[in-house]
């Protein structure tokens, strides 16, 4: 095996991810394995430059778009060909450079969207009422601008569609073998609080104490891997949608009288709406204890949430606040927008995505399912066919602050993506049998994959996850003859390039209840290995898991109790569950 490390200057400018933007280098691993390694790639994918290439895409590309509107009329062959390969590229961005990817999935959704319109196959679209329901700061023409038109925006559209993309593989995957609704529904809130490590930043209202900075897209959050109970349950309501079920955020208090305050999503089975706390990180438990309760379940029973609440630790609400419920859609200005309700149609098979939603007639379902009597209309001059009218209902504003903040917040967000994200610029390159070069960046390659549920093989994520771990002898030989302080710098990415991939794969394992494997990962390699590392934390928690599942149930309880993090009241009360008896081993009144 031989290994070269070769190190070049970057700007910001420069087509790096968002997260590496801040590093000021990019670190090109070539390790010649016979044999071995993933495809050969098309050049490097990037997760910063998705903007700017989306960017570009526009400058390069309007004049293309414009000229299909007057060319002949298209076949619905070649309309297909177009969408399909627009969306095979998003669908293996890996295998690609986002800076060539970029422009081609923009020129060809705007060449199909130009032809299905000029066929006549636009469909009717209506500006969705409930958009009023958001203050004016954030539905301003900068966000709101061009939701009517058919066009794709090359800013933001194909970052979005990327984002939905890996979205919708997670939800294919990540529910298995679940048929019934509510256990698709349980199945993606697991993966969400395995997946998904446990942070306070961003909150869910940002204040001028508290503003926040990792205001993330849903692929970022993706990507990085880490959330704050917001994002948790945006990413979740996400993958519900994917998944063809609806759910919301609701919220207590009033909102004409300042005290609005969201609390958790509700996925919406029959005629019930389920409830989920991401920030405990597990489901509300229903009567006795058992399964998921309902919103309804909840209001007329108070145990349900009073036993949410710790002995130190009051759960924030109790049955009298949800007497009366709003209901906030998850809602952003591109699953309103006229485009992606004509793309979302046209969608089939493996590409298949819920790109648009119709938020009124969600709320309308939604409010059937709570309960109480109705609250005073949240809607700003509804339609008067309105099935909403009378009811409280809006969009939910955190879709919409995140992107409001990303504009405001530019530096402290990049900052953060940075920090996070900086090991996704670590590039290996490896040749097979034939001497053919094959470049990948293992770990973005890895989390792809993951999200598509391709595990296994020398295309699968465990292989990547495997790559971006090199032994400390060929990192050693990477740092020789490197200056002092450029060799600390590059120690410290691939330790945290190892320390990443190694707790992946710990989380994989253990979504496949390869238990002891998970145990190895997450314990030896992760807890003892760094006991202060970023994910140490979520690997106390994710051990438990395993170990729980392995019969250790005091061991698990120990682990949780230990949970230092923003999970951590979730993580004593299942503690005190799993300490308490057998209701079989329970002393006798």
């Amino acid at each position: 095996m031989t290994a070269i490390l070769a190190l070049r200057s970057r700007s910001l400018s420069d087509p790096l991810p968002r997260g590496a933007a801040g590093t000021g280098l990019l670190i090109l691993l070539a390790v010649a394995v016979a044999g071995c390694g993933p495809r050969a790639t098309r050049g490097r994918p990037t997760a910063k430059a998705d903007r700017r290439a989306a960017t570009t895409a526009g400058a390069s590309s309007s004049d293309q778009a414009s000229a299909v509107v007057a060319a002949q009329p298209m076949s619905r062959e070649v309309r297909d060909k177009l969408l399909e390969g627009a969306m095979d590229v998003l669908g293996n961005l890996e295998t690609y450079e986002e800076s060539v990817a970029f422009p081609q999935v923009f020129d060809r959704l705007n060449q199909w969207s130009h032809a299905m319109a000029g066929a006549g196959n636009a469909d009717e679209w209506r500006l969705d009422p409930l958009l009023d329901t958001l203050p004016e700061r954030l539905r301003g023409d900068g966000v709101t601008k061009g939701i009517d038109e058919l066009a794709f925006d090359a800013a933001g559209d194909v970052v979005a569609l990327r984002d939905q993309r890996w979205l919708a593989d997670v939800a294919a995957t990540a529910r298995g073998d679940a048929i019934e609704d509510l256990a698709v529904a349980r199945a993606l809130f697991d993966w969400t609080i395995r997946s998904l490590a446990a942070t306070s930043d961003p909150p869910m209202v940002p204040t001028d104490a508290n503003p926040g900075s990792r205001w993330f897209s849903t692929g970022e959050i993706l990507l990085a891997g880490r959330a704050s109970a917001p994002q948790r349950a945006w990413v979740f309501l996400e993958l519900v949608r994917h998944a063809g079920l609806d759910g919301v955020m609701l919220a207590t208090g009033d909102r004409a009288a300042g005290t609005l305050r969201p609390w958790i999503p509700a996925v919406l089975c029959g005629d019930d709406a389920y409830l989920f706390d991401p920030g405990y990180g597990m489901p509300i438990p229903g009567p006795g204890g058992e399964g998921v309760a309902t919103a309804r379940q909840a209001a007329s029973d108070p145990t349900i949430l009073a036993g949410m609440s710790l002995p130190d630790r009051p759960y924030p609400v109790q049955a009298p606040d949800i007497e009366q419920l709003t209901v906030l859609i998850p809602a952003t200005p591109w699953s309103l927008s006229r485009r992606m309700h004509l793309l979302d149609r046209q969608l089939a098979g493996a590409r298949r995505a819920d790109l648009a939603i119709d938020a009124t007639t969600v709320a309308t379902r939604a409010l059937a399912a709570l309960p109480g009597p109705a609250a005073a209309t949240q809607t700003a001059d509804p339609p008067p066919a309105s099935p909403v009218v009378g009811r409280a209902s809006g969009l939910w504003e955190f879709p919409w602050e995140t992107l409001a903040r990303q504009r405001a917040l530019r530096p402290a967000v990049d900052a953060a993506l940075g920090k996070e994200l900086a090991v996704m610029g670590v590039a290996l390159q490896q040749a097979d049998a034939n001497r053919d070069a094959r470049s990948f960046r293992p770990l973005y390659a890895a989390r792809l994959r993951e999200f598509r549920g391709v595990l296994d093989g020398p295309d699968g994520a465990k292989m990547a996850y495997l790559a971006a771990r090199p032994g400390n002898a060929v990192i050693a030989e990477m740092l020789r003859g490197l200056p002092p302080p450029q060799a600390e710098q590059v120690k410290r990415m691939y330790d945290e390039l190892k320390g990443d991939a190694t707790y992946w794969l710990g989380v994989l394992t253990l979504a496949e209840k390869e238990y002891e494997t998970a145990v190895d990962y997450l314990d030896r390699m992760t807890l003892q290995a760094n006991p202060e590392g970023i994910w140490s934390d979520a690997a106390r928690a994710n051990l438990a898991r395993a170990r729980l599942a392995l019969g250790e149930r005091d061991e698990a309880a120990r682990l949780l109790r230990e949970d230092a993090s923003p999970q951590r009241f979730g993580s004593r009360l299942l503690a005190d569950r799993l300490s308490a008896p057998p209701p079989s081993e329970a002393p006798a009144r």
